[in-house]
Parts: C-alpha cells; structure tokens; sequence
C-alpha cells in the first residue's frame, strides 16, 4: 500500500514536476492554489482524502490569487494535529526560515531539479519515516491506554498512573482528534468526573502557553 501525500502548490508545473517524481513512490493529491482557496478549504480538502502527510509550498502569494503562504496552512494544521507529518518544499527557503519556528521542515525544491537521485531517494526515505513514527506512536499511545485501563477496571490505578491515563489522551486526541472515544468501561468509574476536569484544565493551560509563545 502507497502512503498519500497531499502536495499543496500555487505552480501547475511544480505540481506536475513534484507529481512526475514522487507517483512510483507515494499516492500524490494535487491541491492547485488559485483564488477559490482558502486556508480552511485547502485542509478540509486534506482531511476529506485521508492523507498521510502534506507537503506545502512556502510563498503561495507568488502569483497573487491568494493572501497567505505555506506557513499559515502549517500553522493551522499544527493547532489541531500537532504531531502530523508537514514538510514545506520551497524555493525562497530564507524567507520560509524566517517564519517558521520548525525550521527542520524546510527543503529546497533543488531536490528535484532531477541531478542527484541518490538525494531525492534519501528525501523520499525521509517522507516515509516521518509517516511510519506518527503511525507508530499512534499504535504505542492506544497501547498503553488500553494497558492502563485494563489495569483501572481490574485493580485501580496509583494517582501517578491516572495523571499518566490522561496525558496519554491528551496526547491521542492530539495524534488523531476524530479518533477513539474514551472506552465506555472506563466511563463507568466516578472517578472519570475528576479525569475530564484535569483534561480541560490541561489543554487550556496548553492554549495559553500557545498564545503566550506567539506573543
């Protein structure tokens, strides 16, 4: 099975260059910016085809149908799926640098300029692992909820643990937000109550840090 990468440009010929290198290797879907786009449809259009992971162009203003560029998509999808696999592929690398906080997300499109195959099939490898960890640690984080529930239904849980149980949905409603809900053997305990509260108050402590940080 091909992973899907969407791949996000305001270009028809990068698209189509990006699309000739990469279709032996992943599913492309093509997503041209033009004046009917908007951040919000853009990664509707995503989410709708169950991608993998999103490789964006950075100055999706170049042709002037469109008020915003890669990293306002970046930072959109970063709100809600903090953990999912974004890779910005650019020519102005300087200027996607200098707004960009994950500066290790930043290629140059010189990879494709077709004079080095062994670099082009290390970016590929490089695509294909980002995707397989956040698979992975979406299988390790069911994991160890499903080991500690387990445990809560049958013996309880040290206080420690319970903190834990809840970091660790905190983390997958993070990895997959329209995923698993919580088990409804786990609901049934009282203590749930007390478990949800420290889930709310966690995630607005995150949002405030967020915000803080952006000021």
């Amino acid at each position: 099975m091909m992973y899907k990468i969407a791949y996000i440009d305001e270009d028809a010929a990068a698209i189509n260059n990006f699309y000739h290198y990469f279709k032996s290797t992943f599913e492309i879907l093509k997503i041209k910016v033009d004046t009917q786009s908007s951040i919000d449809s853009i990664i509707q259009e995503t989410l709708d085809n169950h991608v993998d992971a999103i490789m964006v162009d950075y100055m999706l203003d170049e042709e002037g149908d469109v008020d915003f560029n890669g990293n306002l998509i970046f930072d959109q999808i970063k709100k809600t799926r903090p953990h999912f696999p974004i890779i910005m592929l650019t020519s102005h690398e300087p200027q996607a640098i200098d707004h960009m906080e994950e500066v290790h997300i930043i290629y140059s499109k010189d990879i494709l300029d077709g004079e080095s195959s062994e670099e082009l099939e290390i970016f590929k490898s490089k695509i294909k692992s980002s995707i397989e960890r956040y698979y992975s640690k979406i299988r390790n984080t069911e994991k160890s909820i499903e080991e500690l529930v387990k445990k809560k239904n049958e013996n309880g849980l040290e206080p420690s643990e319970e903190g834990d149980l809840t970091k660790l949905y905190i983390i997958m409603d993070e990895l997959d937000p329209e995923g698993k809900e919580l088990p409804s053997n786990l609901i049934q305990h009282e203590s749930i109550t007390k478990l949800n509260e420290f889930v709310a108050q966690t995630k607005e402590i995150l949002d405030e840090l967020k915000k803080s940080k952006k000021e």
